[in-house]
């Protein structure tokens, strides 16, 4: 009977310095675990779309020649400057976008979003342009495995845009679900 009690008796010490010992760690504060959340899914979303992203997934499971390479990096020159110069033009009108959206302005943002569509529609052009010439920059058995690839991003794209459609959001035509 004793060595029972002597044994309740020197659990209840052990899991009682446990319990103490555990409320005196450091625990993080609730803004803290919020923060790294949003760190955490801002890192994720910079994944997506960090630059040569798309470029990546174009020539995902692609193992290219120094040929191809050399003519790839030449359709890259080639288009750089272009968009370059398109991506400083729409920066003006970005920034507007930026700051209406967080002022919660959607009038202003809509407004913005329809007076872009023209150079929105250069860059889809130029876009297409660069494909068209990547694909042509590599060897026949080269441009199948790009091919699958457009159309697994194609699809992704689309999905994205419904998505956004579902969430009252714009697609990828820039209409949104009331107009």
């Amino acid at each position: 009977m004793i060595n029972i009690r002597s044994t309740l008796a020197a659990a209840a010490l052990v899991f009682g310095t446990a319990m103490v010992a555990s409320a005196q760690q450091p625990t993080q504060a609730p803004a803290q675990r919020a923060q790294q959340r949003t760190e955490r899914a801002a890192r994720q979303r910079r994944g997506a779309f960090r630059p040569g992203a798309l470029r990546h997934q174009l020539f995902k499971g692609i193992k290219l020649t120094d040929a191809e390479k050399a003519n790839v990096k030449n359709v890259q020159q080639k288009y750089a400057s272009q968009m370059k110069a398109l991506r400083e033009q729409l920066k003006p009108q970005m920034q507007a976008a930026r700051q209406a959206r967080q002022r919660g302005d959607t009038a202003a943002l809509k407004a913005m979003w329809q007076k872009s569509g023209a150079e929105r529609q250069q860059i889809k052009q130029l876009l297409e342009s660069e494909r068209t010439d990547l694909r042509a920059a590599l060897t026949p058995e080269h441009q199948a495995q790009f091919d699958a690839n457009v159309k697994q991003v194609e699809q992704r794209v689309a999905k994205r845009a419904t998505r956004m459609w579902k969430k009252g959001g714009k697609t990828a035509a820039g209409q949104g679900p009331r107009g």
